[in-house]
């Protein structure tokens, strides 16, 4: 399977009803070559009778999906039913999205990551009918299950994987859907509590994969994902892989040195992964020759660091004029599963100049504003709430229409991030608005303040700025590092926290009241199933660090 010609490409997204509920259909429509295999698994996948699989082309892929919804429909789940999906971080998300919205069902995709006591209340929280999981882990979210008196009918997919299955698919198959009808709910990452539910619907879903259908990135000939399966930009770029008609590799190990030797094998050219995974691929200091295929690197969710995408970029290839030359692309873009798609892109190289956390300029189907608390837009160079008009907006959160409406603001989505514009339309992302720090010095916008430091200071590798409290009550901003060279001298680590409140003063910055390290054994700050820093547990993390005070 090669790249489909872009008219037929333009052809197929000119069809009005193609959207994420049917995508696979429309896409065996219109593909000359349905039966060659573009779909490459690291980790195979099984099918029913125990069968294998490690690729797969849209002719295969149609037939284990169908199956799968053959078995559903014989399990009575029926059109808007909920089924939640709990599984190993592996593509069978990506193939029971599929079954089920092809019957009309709407899958519920829990991280693998999320604890058992967490994905029960998430369940519990959408109505699932069932619940798909397997061994251990469904035994564990079973029992929690129980506790909160919530009995969805439980499916074992190791067991189910052992059976034969004959198709005996609804009358109408597959689903027609209309253009708000819900295909997907996914979860926030959920830093405190249950996770908010995202519902994602059929024409939405793929507004912003239609758009880059359209106006395609060049030299992209060979796809590789490690986003996480169960995450919606992870089912969007599948989905997008499949339209275009483009070979995609999908990787399961995470860890830096089997990402270079898979791309490097795959001869990748576009790699797509969330930030937190490139990042440990710089701390691995891979060799600038590693992976000269690739073209472009791209991120979604937070805008990634400078000092991080400079290392990045470092490897893979692009072209001056017909020569190739060492030096790729980082495309960075701001979104999150309420906006659908990465609604913010920019462009970074190796010699760029603008970062600073700036996410570019909204995507030209985006109405995008800097808002006060009551949604008044806000001018050029003021920090305030972000909010959003798009066609690719979540149509709200599942079963919590109140939870809903609290993020809506005269018309605008408000997507929980503090930005600023400047005179050319550029948007900077500064933080989150759970994130920033209100000091009796001001208030700080830890991410900007994180950016700056680490403009400066070559031996903080990483960093996380986030509200501490003083004895009396009062609230102050502090630091944690991961250090290039891990070190616990208390004179060394002071010394760094003068110099950086110095460099914070030269910028008008206000100071941080205290830097910490963990152990040398330790991760560095705690993590939410995407990756994401979770602040608030910081403080509670300082007894097991070394920490100095100004």
């Amino acid at each position: 399977m090669t790249r489909l010609p872009q008219h037929i490409i333009d052809n197929l997204v000119s069809d009005r009803t193609l959207g994420a509920g049917n995508f696979l259909f429309q896409a065996l429509a219109v593909n000359p070559n349905p039966e060659k295999e573009y779909l490459f698994l690291q980790q195979p996948v099984t099918g029913f009778n125990k069968s294998s699989y490690s690729a797969f082309s849209l002719s295969s892929l149609s037939k284990l999906t169908s199956q799968w919804s053959s078995f559903y429909h014989r399990e009575g789940v029926c059109e808007k039913d909920v089924v939640a999906i709990f599984l190993d971080d592996t593509i069978d998300y990506f193939i029971h999205y599929v079954a089920l919205t092809s019957i009309g069902a709407v899958p519920a995709l829990l991280n693998s990551k999320l604890p058992p006591q967490t994905a029960a209340g998430f369940i519990e929280r959408v109505q699932a009918v069932a619940f798909l999981s397997a061994d251990d882990r469904l035994l564990e979210t079973q029992s929690e299950l129980e506790k909160l008196n919530f009995q969805p009918k439980l499916l074992n997919l190791t067991e189910l994987c052992s059976q034969a299955m004959e198709l005996e698919l609804p009358k109408v198959f597959p689903f027609e859907h209309y253009e708000k009808d819900p295909v997907l709910i996914t979860h926030t990452s959920g830093t405190t509590g249950i996770p908010k539910a995202v519902t994602a619907a059929h024409q939405a879903y793929l507004h912003g994969v239609k758009y880059r259908l359209e106006n395609p990135t060049p030299n992209i000939e060979h796809y590789f994902t490690a986003l996480p399966h169960s995450h919606n930009s992870g089912i969007a770029y599948l989905m997008e892989a499949t339209l275009r008609g483009c070979p995609v590799w999908v990787q399961s190990d995470k860890s830096p040195q089997a990402m270079a030797r898979a791309i490097e094998n795959f001869e990748a050219d576009f790699v797509i992964a969330f930030p937190k995974i490139f990042v440990e691929m710089v701390r691995a200091e891979l060799e600038p020759t590693r992976m000269p295929s690739v073209y472009y690197w791209r991120s979604t969710g937070d805008a990634a660091h400078e000092r991080h995408v400079r290392e990045i970029t470092r490897w893979g290839r692009h072209l001056e004029g017909n020569t190739e030359v060492p030096g790729s692309f980082y495309i960075d873009g701001l979104g999150s599963s309420e906006m659908g798609s990465s609604l913010f892109t920019t462009l970074h190289h190796k010699d760029k100049k603008n970062y600073d956390r700036c996410v570019g300029k909204p995507q030209p189907w985006v109405d995008a504003q800097v808002l006060d608390d009551y949604g008044n837009r806000l001018g050029v160079g003021t920090v305030g709430k972000l909010g959003i008009k798009s066609p690719s907006l979540t149509p709200g959160y599942w079963n919590s229409t109140g939870l809903t409406e609290k993020f809506r603001c005269k018309g605008y989505w408000i997507t929980g991030d503090l930005v600023y514009r400047d005179s050319q339309g550029r948007f900077y992302h500064v933080d989150r608005i759970t994130d920033a720090i209100n000091t009796e010095a001001g208030v700080v916008y830890s991410l900007q303040t994180e950016e700056l430091i680490m403009k400066k200071f070559n031996e903080i590798f990483d960093c996380s700025v986030y509200a501490d409290t003083d004895s009396s009550g009062q609230t102050r901003a502090s630091i944690r590092v991961d250090l290039v060279e891990y070190t616990s001298d208390e004179s060394a680590l002071l010394q760094l926290l003068d110099r950086v409140n110095d460099w914070l003063a030269e910028n008008g910055k206000a100071s941080l009241f205290s830097l910490s390290v963990m152990d040398n054994d330790s991760q560095y700050a705690p993590e939410g199933v995407t990756g994401k820093v979770l602040k608030r547990q910081l403080r509670q993390l300082d007894q097991a660090a070394v920490s100095v005070s100004c």
